[in-house]
């Protein structure tokens, strides 16, 4: 009789096993498990190429490092997350997470005898990350590396098959590549990501793979977890263990004098998590940013460099917009800070932390058994708390948490008490949020197995709409509110545009200001040409204006300072003529000879109705020319798909005027990317 083990299978290859007569007869799956006999182990030892798996080798007890590169915070949500999910399942193991950009020498990444986990997402166009530019610089073109011979790594990457598809995960992969080039064991293979279908599926799918891996690994005794599984009668040995829960009723709890709502003073804890020190209230009030008095930032949630910015304006940017239209915003620095001038230039964006809507948080402070005002101290707290201390149980969870985030596989199955979901249907795809979960199953959260779980609030980047050179002391915004309905029939709202829209402007009679917390991130890879006689094209729909704007006004402050610049021409799309917006600008650029030419297309509303994608077409031989004639591009809109709709025309005129066959068009877009003639915006 043989003695069944646990072999950790991606899913995606479980049809290779079945179509093999040896495995057919016996492959059983259960839990997301597959249960072989151990003539199967050694068949798959022989053949991991072709199952997911390259070596076993990897030790219970070898310390394990999560190195992560990040633009926007997932891939560094992912580390944490990851790291959260080994810590549990392995109390003694030493794991360790780090960003890349926290280590002066990049070799101290390097740590002998450890597992190195790599997650990194992809910036711009096939770039990687700002915090990690300096080790993949130092990895990808370093000729006197040293040698990597007995260093074990795996890579998560995260990318997105709606935007640029030629450099989906290009990162990722090129570290996956160059690690082995080096001598580096590969344990797992490489997960890729995708932000445009369900990154959190595609994490959770790998992660699982990863955790599997370990279970299979040999302690120092040389004995794995999966041999030590009891011999089944029939092959099927199956993991049932319910995931830790809090549930009211059968959760611990403690004595909480001034802080528990419950009539016994006391409160649930986690059975998980550490329990937080929580103090009576001081005041009732809610602060509406987390700056001091003074402006300084007292904590270090906000990033470096988070500022205090006054809102000057805040209106419609078209007359019939309706709910969904666009909204033109015109912020300062607050009279806080020392320097007056906001130090930006066109193509730079303007990194804002919204706030969560108030009844959304006053729904989850009424599932919580605690004072909605009561303190987390700064005193007695866990190291991995990870939020600000100091701030009301309020403050926290309308300024720290994401609670328009979709809520993490491994905190869907705490509050189900299940294991077995289908994130994508259940969850992803009718984008249900923790409150929707919390309400429909009638679910009560410690606020330890909350706050823990919880995804941070991200900061949302939006393109700034004016130029420095223009307007030193003032930026502008262009937003769009997003409201849709899901596929279950609820509104939902997007956290950061109903944030903006409800910060007032009272008139220049009331001397009141609402504010906004925000830094300026600087994007060097959106830039007008230094030469100023180079020529240009401008393509844009609809919030991908703003960026187009901010371009035209420089080029207008430009001329009236006596500079000769080059053609510009503009392609311009909206969803429908109510929808325009800029018409101003647009008719001052052409009258001061900054823009000399404008064409604006309209999806839908009008008798003429085309997409800009259409125009474009029209005018191929004119692109091919621009290009030819040594001319940049910009593209900018609101949908990452719309650079691939724009890349596909370009390749269709590339053919046509170019004469090139479909092969070379490739080369050639390739080419004027890699060369920054094509330079992009979207969101």
């Amino acid at each position: 009789m043989h003695r069944d083990v646990f072999i950790p299978l991606q899913h995606s290859h479980r049809t290779q096993l079945l179509s093999h007569p040896m495995f057919r007869a016996i492959l059983q799956q259960s839990s997301g498990r597959v249960v072989l006999p151990l003539l199967g182990r050694q068949y798959l030892r022989q053949n991991v190429s072709r199952f997911g798996f390259v070596r076993f080798s990897a030790s219970r007890s070898q310390p394990i490092r999560i190195l992560y590169a990040s633009q926007t915070g997932t891939a560094k949500l992912f580390a944490y997350q990851l790291s959260e999910e080994l810590s549990d399942h392995y109390p003694n193991r030493d794991i360790s997470v780090k960003g890349w950009h926290e280590i002066n020498n990049p070799r101290e990444l390097f740590a002998a005898g450890s597992l190195h986990v790599f997650m990194t997402s992809v910036a711009g166009v096939g770039e990687p990350p700002d915090n990690g530019k300096k080790f993949y610089s130092w990895i990808m073109n370093n000729k006197n590396n040293p040698s990597l011979n007995g260093l074990d790594y795996c890579v998560f990457g995260l990318g997105s098959t709606a935007g640029h598809l030629p450099y989906y995960n290009v990162i990722g992969k090129n570290l996956d590549k160059r690690l082995e080039e080096l001598g580096a064991s590969r344990v797992l293979e490489i997960g890729l990501g995708d932000d445009g279908d369900c990154i959190e599926d595609d994490f959770d799918n790998w992660s699982a793979n990863f955790m599997d891996l370990l279970e299979d690994a040999p302690d120092a005794g040389g004995t794995s977890k999966a041999d030590e599984v009891s011999v089944a009668q029939d092959g099927a040995q199956v993991e049932t263990s319910k995931p830790s829960t809090s549930q009211e009723g059968d959760s611990p709890r403690i004595k909480c004098p001034g802080v528990a709502l419950a009539d016994d003073e006391t409160r649930m804890i986690s059975s998980k998590y550490p329990t937080l020190n929580l103090i009576p209230r001081k005041a009732d009030t809610v602060r509406h940013h987390l700056f001091k008095e003074d402006g300084s930032n007292p904590n270090s949630f906000y990033s470096k460099g988070t500022l205090k910015f006054d809102v000057i304006s805040n209106k419609h940017a078209e007359i019939n917009g309706g709910e969904s239209g666009m909204n033109e915003m015109e912020v300062m620095l607050s009279e806080y800070s020392s320097n007056k001038m906001c130090n930006y230039e066109a193509g730079d964006h303007l990194v804002i932390y919204p706030v969560n809507s108030q009844c959304v948080v006053e729904a989850l402070l009424d599932n919580l058994d605690v004072d909605r005002h009561a303190i987390i101290s700064v005193e007695g707290q866990p190291e991995s708390y990870p939020f600000p201390t100091g701030l009301t149980v309020y403050e926290t969870l309308s300024h720290c948490a994401d609670l328009g985030a979709l809520v993490s596989p491994n905190f869907v199955r705490m509050i189900l008490q299940r294991k077995d979901i289908d994130y994508k249907a259940e969850i992803a795809h009718p984008r249900r949020t923790l409150i929707d979960l919390l309400f429909q199953h009638q679910r009560k959260l410690s606020l330890e197995d909350l706050l823990f779980q919880i995804a941070p609030m991200k900061p949302r980047y939006y393109s700034i709409a004016s130029s420095s050179v223009k307007n030193p002391t003032r930026i502008r915004l262009l937003y769009r509110r997003i409201k849709y309905v899901t596929s279950l029939g609820y509104q939902r709202e997007g956290v950061c545009t109903s944030y903006l829209s409800y910060k007032g402007d009272l008139g220049n009679q009331d001397t009141r200001k609402a504010h906004l917390a925000a830094y300026i991130n600087r994007n060097t890879e959106f830039r007008l040409p230094k030469e100023g006689h180079v020529p240009i094209l401008m393509i844009a729909v609809g919030c991908g204006v703003s960026p187009i704007r901010a371009l035209l006004e420089e080029r207008v402050a430009l001329i009236e300072s006596g500079r000769r610049l080059g053609s510009a021409r503009l392609f311009l799309g909206f969803r429908t003529p109510d929808d325009e917006v800029f018409k101003a600008p647009v008719e001052e650029a052409i009258k001061i000879g900054a823009l000399d030419d404008v064409s604006v297309t309209f999806a839908s509303g009008d008798k003429d109705k085309r997409l800009v994608t259409d125009v474009l077409l029209d005018e191929g031989e004119y692109v091919w020319n621009h290009f030819e004639s040594g001319g940049v591009a910009f593209v900018c809109g609101g949908a990452r798909s719309f650079g691939a709709a724009v890349e596909d025309v370009l390749l269709k005129i590339f053919q046509l005027h170019g004469s090139l066959d479909y092969s070379d068009s490739e080369q050639y877009l390739r080419r004027v990317i890699n060369e920054k003639k094509i330079m992009d915006e979207l969101a």
